[in-house]
């Protein structure tokens, strides 16, 4: 009697896809390359269909096994190399020859001159040539072996700038303990970091040391300050935020430090008092006025953090029960000096945190819990409340893999449990999702 699984190979009929297959590499000489086929396989089963005869390669990779010093270069090879470089062969990935003749076109460098700098850049080592056979054989990609190599030729003393620049990185990050410096000294260690621009190095570093000061800047003073001009963030705000998330979480934002304050409680300073339930539904103050407080006074629901500014108005019209009596901070992201400053004011009161059910929000609620003498309630932020959320996102795998490495380097931290519900499910929840149900 045949099982399950028999039958249904029994009953399975092959519906075959054209999937490239290459040979094992055989070295002639200085060189290696390998043959591709386009082979018919089955995509349920993976059997490839039977022909009569062997099937003719389509594609012949070649490469470099014993390096040559290539010759002396000139301008045209630097530009080749630029153009190499500048449409996408320096990032490690294969780069069509169409657009690599057509780039160099543009600037009266013909493709057969083209390909003799390539075939001089394969005997070197530096990159794989793959050509389509059939007729005459005809260049169809080239893979980077050597991207510094041609990043070096194109732009010279580029890579000892770009190292140069790691390196000074790598330094001004060491010992920092924000949680977003941490990530950010994470970034400049992995092999990606590699590849960045000395201005991209530079920017992230002044990110991390930012990060740590708690300060509260506007964008233009930041990059003012930092990067030489108050203008260079914004050529590279794009790539910084794909890197470590929105910058006005970590304090550089369109204008000055604001501090949002709502619910019930009362300021003191040397001159006055300032009770916020005459400023429905919240009111902002300066840094300035916040860090020269001299007591503050709580009422019996302590203070309320909160990270997002949309949940922070609910809390403060009264919409979230769990705010009621209390007052309410909105922290912006990752908190500065300013809400450190009311957490160590209320040491003797109830202090309760609600931030995203993401990495980042946990490290929110911890650096903020950090700040009190006393211990902190974590609100709507539990592995339950993943679960229960009324809606999810996928995280990337640049998360997963920081969800790993946190937990690996703080198993036992606070809220653990709750990135190993985050690690598990492969989701994260924002705190709107709670509006409706609190």
């Amino acid at each position: 009697m045949k099982t399950i699984s028999e039958q249904r190979e029994l009953d399975h009929v092959c519906r075959y896809q054209e999937r490239l297959t290459w040979s094992e590499w055989t070295r002639t000489g200085t060189r290696a390359e390998r043959l591709g086929r386009r082979l018919p396989v089955c995509a349920v089963c993976g059997h490839e269909r039977p022909a009569r005869r062997p099937r003719q390669a389509t594609l012949r990779e070649v490469r470099a096994e014993i390096p040559e010093t290539p010759p002396p270069m000139d301008a045209t090879a630097r530009a080749v190399a630029a153009a190499l470089v500048r449409t996408g062969a320096g990032a490690e990935r294969p780069l069509t020859a169409r657009g690599l003749f057509a780039s160099l076109a543009r600037r009266g460098i013909p493709a057969s001159l083209t390909e003799e700098w390539i075939d001089v850049f394969l005997r070197a080592g530096w990159l794989t040539a793959t050509w389509k056979l059939g007729g005459s054989p005809r260049l169809v990609a080239v893979m980077p072996r050597q991207p510094q190599e041609l990043r070096e030729l194109a732009r010279p003393g580029d890579e000892t700038r770009r190292r140069s620049a790691l390196a000074a990185a790598r330094e001004r990050v060491a010992g920092l303990s924000h949680p977003k410096a941490v990530e950010i000294a994470a970034i400049l260690d992995s092999p990606e970091a590699a590849g960045f621009t000395p201005s991209l190095l530079q920017a992230l570093a002044a990110l991390a040391v930012h990060a740590e000061s708690g300060e509260v800047l506007a964008e233009r003073v930041f990059s003012a300050r930092s990067l030489g001009g108050s203008k260079v963030l914004a050529g590279l705000r794009g790539r910084l935020e794909r890197l470590v998330g929105p910058l006005a979480e970590i304090g550089i934002r369109e204008g000055a430090s604001v501090t949002l304050l709502g619910g019930e409680g009362v300021l003191r300073l040397a001159d006055r008092e300032l009770d916020l339930r005459e400023f429905p539904p919240f009111v902002g103050f300066a840094r300035e006025t916040l860090e020269s407080l001299t007591e503050l006074a709580l009422p019996a629901g302590g203070l309320f953090v909160v990270e997002n500014l949309a949940v922070f108005e609910a809390c403060c019209r009264g919409e979230v029960k769990a705010a009621r009596g209390a007052l309410i901070a909105w922290s912006a992201g990752y908190p500065g000096r300013t809400v450190r400053r009311l957490v160590e004011l209320a040491a003797d009161s109830p202090l309760r945190i609600w931030a995203d059910l993401d990495l980042d929000g946990v490290r929110i609620a911890r650096l903020i819990a950090s700040w009190s003498e006393s211990a902190a309630d974590f609100h709507r932020m539990s592995p339950h409340d993943l679960a229960t959320a009324p809606h999810h996102h996928p995280l990337s795998p640049r998360s997963l893999a920081a969800i790993r490495r946190d937990l690996e380097e703080r198993p036992t931290a606070p809220l653990a449990d709750t990135l190993r519900a985050l690690l598990d499910s492969g989701f994260w929840s924002e705190q709107e999702a709670f509006l409706a149900s609190n």
